[in-house]
């Protein structure tokens, strides 16, 4: 898809003059700087008062392959979502580099370690695209997409995992099960209330029941939220009528690549376990390991903090023996959440200053094919 270079500016000054402060940026680096030592801390504190005294002592003398192994795979997914943005980047025509996108998929990580999982940090990728030009429709689109690519993913990888492990009657899946559906139940209860107090405000405010002030502003408002929706949906429909009919290798390509970020993200515990010297299921470690991040998904503290430790330590503890859950639990953590973190708060500060603060002054203009 190749923008209109004349209508590609005047979008991307448009987008630039909606899009909502990126500054925010900056508190959330000077938050992730205090959240990360905190955090360590409470993780080694919890090593030291669960994990036998003996392994401890005896970790500086286990081979280090599979530690290093587990670093390697938790970072790795950096490397795969950057390219499933720069693909679909691509595709639509914004030249876009290697480098933007990683700076946009750090911005997602620090995002989503200050705000509850299942927030996650989409807002600060979708801002970030604005600001380089990209209209607020395509943004939300390449924002989302790999949502969808996730979703079929685990559509097709999860009943399989389940097959060859056998595991369909583990009592953590109907707990999972149980669980999903109280908080449906919760959460649309919830959404009906804030639509039913959101249609009688609106109605309040329409009717003059503020005031005729408060009614004019009201009507400029919505007509102008309309007009920015209308656009936005627009540019979404027109971007995903393209890769249904364009974009088929494009697709299959970001897909194989989801299919590597998540194998390598949920096989974490597997090379840590196995750097422990305790044996392994990789298959059903994989497979606990989305049970453990759903679960996640549920707890409305920051980064799912404390919920996360006790999510894993709840499911594991079937499965590893009680001198090395502790640990296990700790060092999953640490590889999964905190070691990312940090270099995520280092490295998004380093290419940002490289590129002389881009990414928080003024938005620049998306460079079409």
């Amino acid at each position: 898809m190749r923008e209109d270079p004349s209508v590609g500016a005047k979008s991307g000054v448009a987008a630039a003059s909606e899009q909502p402060p990126l500054r925010g940026l900056n508190r959330l680096f000077r938050t992730t700087l205090v959240l990360i030592p905190i955090g360590v801390l409470g993780n080694v504190a919890f090593s030291l008062l669960v994990t036998d005294r003996e392994l401890l002592t005896a970790l500086p003398d286990l081979p280090r392959t599979y530690l290093y192994l587990a670093i390697a795979l938790g970072l790795f997914p950096w490397v795969t979502n950057t390219l499933r943005l720069l693909i679909w980047a691509r595709f639509l025509g914004h030249r876009l580099s290697f480098r933007d996108c990683l700076q946009m998929t750090l911005a997602v990580d620090l995002g989503s370690a200050i705000s509850p999982t299942a927030v996650g940090g989409g807002f600060f990728k979708w801002g970030m695209l604005v600001q380089r030009g990209v209209t607020p429709g395509t943004a939300a689109s390449l924002t989302t997409y790999p949502i969808i690519e996730d979703a079929i993913f685990f559509a097709i990888s999860l009943p399989l995992a389940v097959i060859l492990t056998e595991s369909w009657n583990l009592p953590i899946f109907r707990l999972v099960a149980e669980q999903l559906g109280n908080d449906a139940f919760i959460a649309l209860g919830t959404g009906a209330a804030i639509a039913l107090f959101s249609w009688l405000s609106v109605r309040m405010v329409l009717t003059g029941g503020l005031g005729e002030r408060t009614r004019q502003w009201g009507i400029q408002f919505l007509a102008r939220t309309r007009r920015k929706l209308r656009s936005t949906w627009a540019d979404a429909r027109e971007v995903f009528r393209l890769i249904a009919v364009r974009g088929r290798w494009w697709f299959a390509l970001s897909l194989s690549l989801t299919a590597v970020q998540w194998t390598a993200r949920y096989s974490v515990i597997t090379a840590l376990v196995a750097y422990l010297g305790y044996p392994v299921e990789p298959v059903l470690f994989w497979l606990l390991q989305w049970v453990v991040f759903t679960l996640m998904a549920m707890i409305p503290t920051p980064g799912a903090a404390g919920g996360a430790e006790a999510a894993f330590y709840l499911i594991y503890s079937a499965l590893l023996p009680t001198r090395v859950i502790g640990l296990a639990t700790a060092g999953w953590r640490f590889l999964t959440f905190y070691l990312q973190l940090g270099l995520a708060s280092v490295l998004f500060f380093l290419l940002n200053l490289r590129s002389g603060g881009g990414l928080l002054q003024p938005p620049t203009r998306a460079r079409p094919n």
